[in-house]
């Protein structure tokens, strides 16, 4: 072990066996405040990451495993929310194996694209199509962007030689448009659905998929639609006009040639998807949920032969967010149980004086604190799995509306990404290639929050109140 990965390890050892050993605050059971240090260990494994965050994971639950219940440590992976992010996530590699997420760009791109505004907008066209049923928005990005990469190196934008002629722009619109549609369907990311998971658990608010979408089609889809045109303004490139692109499409598309039997297939399965998630839970006597319509569309794909066992188990981003969500998960939900994040919230409560303030109010300084913090996690996951029970408690001793305070927190977990360069996996992936820097990753990211947050205050708030949503 090197002296750099030992330093990281030490607070993921220490804080934890300190708190252990400390005196118990009082309101909590000795048992429920050494879940409380397997929970820090966890987390400060997640984001200091003295190895990947399957591997921290464990290695912290094989120790903790013979101090704490098993049942506790365990529990996450037999619930349903872990099953649903494995599915989804793989099934996301059949875009990739049978090249119809790259068909469907190029055919895009040959009728549209002769401006790099255009080109922005067709850029979020295709991440649009592609994010119902790709599940983590890391994977669609890397079907996506290659693309339009290619694109900007054919008229000579690449990372080292004039990045801002067309490169960056696409670069930095990818990540804004990544988190702008995955906040738009609840499967359009992993993230999601531990939020859906922990509003059913914590506040009782259901956010099935339908329910989301409804929700965030106003206020998420102005959003969306304004992102091209916005970071246009504020990180303009270069080169305006593409002339005709066509030709670098065709040739594409010719190379793929034509559209293959596991295309087709994987087409239908998709919309079938997309209806069983919208309507599946309103079926009499069946009952789909997005669990089963995941799971449906998995299988389906194995069974026509599109996926196989070996593109199940290669997809490693799919199980390791699996290892360590199951025991992140089963480890916060002991906690909501044993009362630990009441208990939390009151302590906050005494401090904030939440509950003395218009309700309204007090759900304002819930998002916003939920945004300051985000600097400090590298994980979208992470980040929700470990704070949002937090203030899922505290809001519950506010006056604040708790549906609002729900939809609200859901959604910005997505937008809250934005702000640095490492809050999400797909923003890791763009800004490794180059073309933007860290400084321009942040002031745009923050832009695009200040733009979703008056668009969801002034125009999403009044929208939800209208359809009956609080």
């Amino acid at each position: 072990m090197d002296k750099k990965t030992l330093l990281k390890l030490c607070p993921v050892i220490l804080i934890p066996l300190a708190l252990w050993v400390m005196p118990v605050p009082e309101g909590l059971k000795p048992e429920t405040w050494h879940v409380v240090a397997l929970y820090i260990a966890l987390l400060l494994g997640i984001v200091i990451k003295p190895f990947s965050e399957p591997v921290v994971t464990l290695i912290i639950i094989g120790i903790m495993s013979m101090f704490i219940d098993p049942k506790i440590t365990y529990a996450g992976y037999g619930t349903d929310m872990a099953w649903f992010i494995l599915a989804v996530c793989i099934v996301c590699t059949a875009f990739v194996k049978t090249g119809l997420g790259k068909r469907i760009a190029y055919n895009l791109l040959t009728r549209f694209g002769k401006t790099s505004l255009g080109l922005g907008y067709m850029l979020m066209i295709v991440d649009l199509i592609l994010s119902p049923a790709t599940g983590s928005n890391t994977s669609r990005t890397s079907i996506d962007y290659p693309i339009f990469r290619n694109i900007a190196e054919g008229v000579g934008s690449t990372p080292e030689k004039e990045p801002r002629k067309l490169g960056a722009y696409l670069t930095m619109l990818m990540y804004v448009i990544s988190m702008s549609t995955a906040v738009l369907f609840l499967t359009g990311m992993a993230t999601n659905a531990i939020t859906a998971s922990l509003a059913q658990k914590m506040l009782n608010v259901n956010l099935d998929w339908m329910t989301w979408f409804k929700a965030a089609v106003v206020p998420a889809g102005l959003v969306l639609i304004l992102s091209p045109f916005v970071v246009y303004k504020v990180y303009k490139p270069e080169l305006k006009d593409l002339g005709d692109i066509k030709p670098m499409m065709k040739k594409g598309l010719e190379e793929m040639g034509p559209m293959k039997k596991e295309e087709k297939i994987l087409s239908v399965l998709f919309v079938l998807a997309i209806i069983g998630w919208m309507f599946g839970p309103q079926i009499p006597f069946v009952s789909l949920t997005m669990q089963i319509v995941a799971f449906v569309f998995l299988a389906l794909t194995l069974l026509f032969g599109i996926l196989n066992w070996n593109d199940v188990i290669g997809e490693k981003g799919a199980w390791n967010t699996f290892i360590w969500y199951g025991s992140f998960y089963g480890v916060a939900s002991a906690l909501a149980s044993q009362g630990f994040y009441t208990w939390l919230a009151k302590v906050l409560e005494g401090y904030l004086k939440l509950s003395q303030l218009n309700g309204l109010v007090a759900t304002i300084i819930l998002l916003l604190i939920s945004l300051a913090v985000r600097y400090f996690f590298v994980s979208n996951s992470a980040f929700v799995a470990s704070f949002y029970p937090v203030l899922f408690a505290l809001a519950l001793t506010t006056q604040a509306p708790i549906t609002v305070v729900a939809l609200l927190l859901a959604f910005f977990a997505g937008y809250g990404s934005l702000l640095t360069h490492y809050g999400n996996g797909a923003r890791i992936y763009t800004f490794a290639t180059g073309y933007c820097t860290q400084k321009d990753f942040w002031r745009v990211g923050t832009i695009m929050v200040g733009v979703a947050l008056v668009i969801f205050l002034c125009i999403g708030l009044p929208y939800w109140k209208v359809i009956g949503l609080w």
